[in-house]
């Protein structure tokens, strides 16, 4: 079958391109309209099993006004932030960009690395809400495909040892350390210095690793396991609620008084 680098070099970067590009606008607007079971088609491994068992659940132990967007946001991305679900939400990304949108979600500013020699990750900025952060979708390459692996915020280059605008210069390049290949004019990352880049590096240990690569194992919680079909019904509520113009405050209540 051979390596991750070989298998992605089968197709060329524009196809890759063009693949990351679809599957990122696909998990934007999944996400934007709270599909869960369809966005879970376009997970990786890890995150379809952080939903198992993270996504909301019903839990006696959990206070009547547990923000639901909150959990959904915490078991789709490994870092808590809810201001950026927030943002997706609100954005109200569709399959077809805006032509602002676009401007951000676009082939110039992707970029891919390698976490180890089989563990390929592509990165699509796609918000810069504050000066100085971007938000960004992260896929991995898992079972032949691009897949969703995460969704945060970054202020500066991500922790990667090599970044790289196409696959050949990022699998040449690791596990040289040889400071990627970033052009730096054109779109979000050459807003980073080298600098901010050899600080970095200089403060990681000097094995190549990865902000995901020392995950805990999460504990499961057998009473959300079980309550899994009440788990996707609240997802399919979510996202009907927003269809209809239901305000957030209006379905937790809403939500909450189904289950007392």
């Amino acid at each position: 079958m051979g390596t991750c680098a070989d298998q992605l070099r089968s197709a060329s970067d524009e196809t890759h391109a063009q693949t990351v590009l679809s599957t990122t606008k696909r998990v934007l607007y999944l996400r934007t309209t709270t599909q869960i079971d369809e966005l879970m088609q376009y997970a990786s491994v890890a995150i379809q099993q952080r939903w198992d068992f993270l996504g909301p659940a019903t839990d006696p132990s959990m206070p009547p006004n547990t923000n639901l967007f909150e959990q959904i946001d915490n078991a789709l991305q490994w870092t808590a932030n809810h201001n950026i679900g927030e943002h997706i939400r609100h954005a109200h990304f569709a399959l077809e960009l805006t032509e602002d949108q676009a401007e951000v979600v676009c082939a110039r500013n992707l970029r891919y690395y390698f976490v180890d020699r089989e563990t390929a990750h592509a990165v699509v900025p796609f918000a810069m809400p504050d000066a100085g952060e971007v938000y960004v979708i992260e896929l991995v390459w898992e079972d032949g495909k691009w897949a969703y692996f995460d969704a945060k915020a970054v202020d500066k280059l991500p922790g990667f040892d090599t970044i790289a605008e196409a696959i050949d210069n990022a699998s040449t390049a690791f596990p040289d350390h040889d400071g990627g290949n970033d052009d730096g004019d054109d779109d979000y990352w050459g807003q980073y210095s080298e600098d901010e880049a050899d600080d970095d590096a200089n403060d990681r240990n000097p094995e190549p690793t990865s902000d995901y690569a020392a995950k805990p194992e999460p504990v499961v919680n057998p009473s959300q396991l079980i309550s899994d079909s009440i788990r996707h019904a609240l997802a399919a509520a979510a996202s009907a609620a927003k269809a209809v113009g239901m305000s957030e405050p209006e379905f937790l209540e809403l939500a909450a008084n189904s289950f007392k």
